[in-house]
């Protein structure tokens, strides 16, 4: 594990830490969140979900019990790797996410779910094209306006992913 970097979100580690033992009931962590960080109940939601969601993936921590009262435990690394950098803040086996990451990668899925629907506009005028010839002039115009829209938004997309690249390849260099 000493080669290989964790991404973990501040606020989540904070709530990790506060946890007692090695296993953490969901609902217990969202309450957490609520409380410690003055989050809504949404905003505790999502970021446990999307924090779990990544633990999970790189097997630090597993989920046990029902949907609706689940229990997660936290694997023997996850936890040598809290406590450890609980005591020393300079742990090269942790990378902590700044706000701006999470800001990043919010504006990214954000562009990214409008370009999809600028696309399915444009396929939809190219559709009415054939079935309405008589609205050509107006769909044309229409088609244009989103066409125009969806070259800004992959240059947006094309930015933020650079940016989002060049600030991993930062933080990998870091470790």
């Amino acid at each position: 594990m000493s080669n290989k970097t964790i991404s973990l979100n501040q606020k989540f580690k904070k709530l990790l830490i506060q946890t007692e033992g090695n296993s953490v009931s969901r609902k217990q962590l969202i309450e957490s969140a609520e409380d410690l960080l003055k989050l809504s109940k949404i905003q505790a939601q999502r970021l446990v979900a999307r924090n779990i969601h990544a633990l999970k993936t790189k097997k630090l921590i597993v989920a046990t019990s029902a949907n609706n009262e689940r229990i997660y435990q936290m694997s023997p690394e996850l936890l040598e790797i809290l406590h450890s950098d609980e005591n020393d803040k300079t742990s090269p086996n942790l990378v902590v996410e700044g706000e701006s990451s999470n800001e990043l990668i919010n504006e990214e899925t954000k562009i990214s779910t409008e370009l999809k629907m600028v696309l399915g506009e444009i396929q939809a005028y190219q559709d009415y094209l054939k079935q309405f010839p008589q609205q050509n002039k107006t769909i044309f115009l229409l088609l244009n306006k989103s066409r125009d829209r969806a070259s800004d938004l992959y240059g947006r997309l094309s930015a933020i992913s650079k940016i989002i690249k060049a600030t991993k390849t930062e933080d990998n260099m870091t470790c």
